[in-house]
């Protein structure tokens, strides 16, 4: 197994945390935390260090895996994403072991994706992305770098999301509906037409 570094300490950390454990690709090595955080150690993990040292925790042969929330806003982990990459450091693919994934699918680098997501075929998802528990993505969707699909979410066929957008939890999204770049989609929305960039759509 791989040696996986894993950056952050939150809910989302924790569910990344319990799909590695119950893969055969990795082996956590340790956390990363946020500046000034001065845990210990995080689900019985040694914390390594924090985001001012990190590049002193990381050896050659590991890899990492940017395991911070994403709530509205991607810039956290767009941040981190593109230091990792400046630095050269390889960043995993989380797939979890309950999910069904296409062979016909695309997924960027940095992506989790988590229990119970379907990715059907022709699907292309973009690097640094969360789908998180029971989101289904659908036949020839394509969803940019650095979104949060969250809980629950449907994306019907061929609807296309921009970079960097957030989806809330249970939202449906309509066959062919072009979502622009940074939007953010509150829980339970259905979208039944194109939202241009930079939107907010909630009840």
């Amino acid at each position: 197994m791989k040696s996986i570094v894993l950056f952050g300490s939150g809910g989302h950390c924790k569910s990344c945390i319990e799909i590695i454990e119950n893969s055969r690709e990795f082996r956590i090595k340790g956390i990363i935390v946020k500046k000034g955080n001065k845990i210990k150690s995080f689900m019985d993990y040694e914390v390594l260090g924090s985001d001012d040292n990190f590049r002193e925790c990381i050896k050659k042969d590991d890899s990492t895996l940017i395991c911070i929330g994403q709530i509205k806003s991607p810039e956290k982990r767009i941040e981190l994403f593109d230091i990792l990459n400046k630095n050269k450091i390889e960043i995993a693919t989380l797939l979890s072991n309950s999910s069904i994934i296409s062979r016909y699918s695309n997924i960027g680098k940095g992506t989790a994706v988590m229990h119970s997501v379907i990715i059907n075929s022709g699907a292309k998802v973009g690097v640094n992305c969360i789908l998180n528990t029971n989101s289904l993505i659908e036949h020839d969707v394509t969803i940019g770098d650095h979104c949060h699909i969250s809980t629950g979410v449907i994306i019907n066929g061929e609807a296309n999301i921009g970079n960097g957008c957030f989806i809330g939890s249970g939202s449906i999204i309509r066959e062919g509906v072009n979502i622009g770049d940074r939007s953010i989609i509150s829980a339970g929305q259905v979208v039944m037409r194109d939202i241009p960039n930079n939107s907010v759509l909630k009840f």
